[in-house]
């Protein structure tokens, strides 16, 4: 038996809990709903077996074990201007990076102790719902805004996985419990995240991916004068939804979360500029010229105020 809270505090883990690896049937169930809608989520698996069944990437699966690394948004005092944001949790390293560290120092641990176990590890690249593990796991809820949110952290969290052949018990921790917390219902009575979405992508019947601002700053394809005036000040992802949450800490009034970034510099920069600046972070992906395509969607929303 593998002690994992013990582990966790030496790897300094923020958070850890196992759940089974059995098939997701509330996942299926929303996946076939969006399909008969023709809604395909992006950026994700688009195999609803590979996505609900973890047997299909593993066979013998029998259990997640997940991680919980908790992180404090940057926030700046808004000023007007030729500037853009970028949302705080593609600011500073990758937090892919950092979240893949603490997996790989568990996955060398854990193979020291159990070498004939099977395990795989993932920072937002499996084939399943994180956020729907880490529900089962009993480290938090989804929220309205489609988020996750740990009752230690609240949605300012990024979640690792691993998947392994053995079972909770080999781990030695229970499943934990879904949280039966008032703390969590305060969601049930607050509509800020949907009043307030720049794109209007949160409704009473789930969440339009295609219409959330942190997909449209991704959004290679050329954007409709609506998507481009949504995006507003946005270079990179979109934070509105967890900045009005009252299940967050609040950010002082006049103050924006993220990075302040001169459009001027964006517009301006080189391929090695770019390199030595972002692409160490998790915006870094997309690309130089995404950058400047969203910098000169900024400036005309800017223009026409």
């Amino acid at each position: 038996m593998v002690d994992l809270y013990r582990l966790a505090e030496e790897l300094n883990i923020d958070d850890i809990a196992v759940c089974h690896a059995e098939r997701f049937g509330d996942v299926e169930e929303l996946l076939l709903k969006d399909q008969k809608l023709g809604i395909y989520p992006p950026f994700v698996e688009t195999d609803i077996k590979r996505r609900v069944c973890p047997e299909e990437t593993l066979p013998g699966a029998s259990s997640f074990i997940v991680i919980l690394e908790h992180y404090e948004p940057a926030i700046y005092k808004k000023r007007e201007g030729r500037y853009g944001n970028i949302a705080p949790s593609a600011c500073g390293e990758d937090y892919h990076r950092r979240v893949r560290e603490k997996l790989n120092r568990l996955m060398d641990a854990l193979d020291t102790m159990d070498p004939e176990g099977q395990r795989m590890a993932y920072v937002d690249n499996s084939p399943f719902s994180e956020k729907h593990v880490a529900e089962r796991a009993g480290l938090g809820r989804i929220m309205k805004n489609g988020l996750f949110y740990s009752r230690k952290f609240g949605s300012r969290c990024f979640i690792g996985l691993i998947l392994t052949n053995r079972p909770p018990k080999f781990y030695g921790m229970e499943p934990r419990q879904d949280f039966k917390d008032p703390w969590f219902d305060k969601c049930r009575q607050c509509s800020a995240c949907q009043k307030l979405c720049p794109g209007k992508a949160l409704t009473d019947k789930g969440m339009n991916s295609y219409r959330c601002v942190s997909y449209l700053t991704q959004k290679k394809e050329e954007l409709t004068l609506e998507e481009s005036k949504n995006m507003g000040r946005q270079i990179y992802g979109c934070d509105v939804c967890q900045k009005v949450c009252p299940l967050n800490e609040p950010v002082p009034y006049g103050y924006e979360t993220g990075e302040e970034v001169s459009l001027d510099d964006i517009l301006a920069m080189t391929n090695k500029q770019f390199k030595l600046t972002y692409q160490k972070t998790a915006a870094g992906w997309r690309g130089k010229k995404q950058f400047q395509k969203n910098a000169e969607i900024i400036l005309k929303n800017i223009s026409e105020k």
